[in-house]
């Protein structure tokens, strides 16, 4: 297990010392336009692309070029789409790596940066559906009231306009609850002073909405 390794390290060094860049298909059922790529420089910089065939609290296995590569993901780390925990990877899911070979360790990279490119298109077509859902309902004809939100409870809230107008608003059952992305929401993640936007019929102060966006998410 020794000798093993300490073949594989010496591999990765060679690699590394030599700068290389391997590409090839990926594995049934991953889009032939998603290749593995392994890319080492000459410094031990590494651009690794495959499958996740694991996930744990700071580190996922992604098979590519070579095999199974160990990517620790450290605190430090940029994950990607932004918004997304480490947590929501999925077997399964195509994903790119930026970091640096660990000489210590066989087949393992330190990432400054993680992607998962399955969940990107999860997420764009989330957008595109949440965008046209909210057209159709904008198009129907209730007003947009914009201000700050205060007093959140549940699915109701105060919105206070530049004006100075103030509005209860409540949320129906089946609103939409988007970003300022148009990405869907939990309504956990909204908080009071955010910039934000309800469609929705009025009734003296009182606001029905049927859509909702925070502007202030993501947070810079």
């Amino acid at each position: 297990m020794l000798k093993k390794s300490i073949a594989v390290v010496g591999v990765i060094s060679m690699l590394a010392m030599a700068g290389v860049a391997f590409a090839q298909s990926t594995t049934t059922g991953t889009p032939a336009s998603q290749p593995m790529v392994l890319d080492v420089n000459a410094s031990g910089k590494v651009l690794l692309r495959g499958t996740v065939s694991a996930v744990s609290a700071t580190s996922i296995t992604v098979n590519s070029y070579g095999g199974a590569w160990t990517i620790n993901v450290p605190a430090s780390a940029q994950v990607l789409p932004q918004g997304i925990a480490l947590s929501s990877f999925a077997q399964g899911d195509f994903v790119g790596v930026q970091g640096t070979i660990d000489s210590s360790a066989g087949w393992t990279v330190d990432a400054t940066l993680v992607r998962d490119w399955t969940q990107r298109q999860a997420i764009s077509q989330q957008v595109q559906q949440n965008v046209r859902n909210i057209r159709a309902t904008v198009q129907s004809g209730p007003r947009n009231y914009a201000g700050t939100l205060s007093n959140l409870s549940g699915g109701a809230f105060t919105l206070t306009t530049s004006a100075g107008a103030t509005y209860s608003v409540s949320l129906t059952s089946n609103a939409e609850i988007v970003q300022k992305n148009y990405r869907t929401l939990p309504l956990s993640q909204v908080q009071n002073g955010d910039s934000v936007r309800a469609w929705g019929t009025a009734a003296s102060s009182s606001i029905t909405a049927s859509v909702f966006r925070d502007l202030s998410i993501p947070r810079q």
